[in-house]
């Protein structure tokens, strides 16, 4: 049983090929919505923000920078002590 017959079977309507629209564009390559459209939907953005995944990017690597530096700190200080050396 083909995948159309199946539809049919289920009573599900099968789109035409001229109906199908793949990431927002037609067939002819045109979008289903005006560029106003889409630019209403933008958020706004002041000069001076950054997006929010670079904030936490950077915060991120700034604790990983510290958190590594405190642990061969430690591991120092740790290995000093067993040696004996104060």
């Amino acid at each position: 049983m083909n995948v159309d017959a199946m539809a049919v079977d289920l009573g599900l309507a099968i789109p035409e090929k001229a109906d199908v629209i793949m990431n927002g564009m037609d067939e002819n390559g045109s979008s289903e919505h005006s560029v106003e459209e889409l630019q209403r939907e933008l958020f706004v953005v002041s000069d001076g923000q950054i997006p929010l995944g670079d904030l936490l990017s950077r915060v991120m690597q700034a604790s990983y920078a510290e958190l590594s530096e405190m642990a061969e700190t430690c591991v120092f200080v740790l290995s000093a002590r067993s040696a004996g050396v104060s």
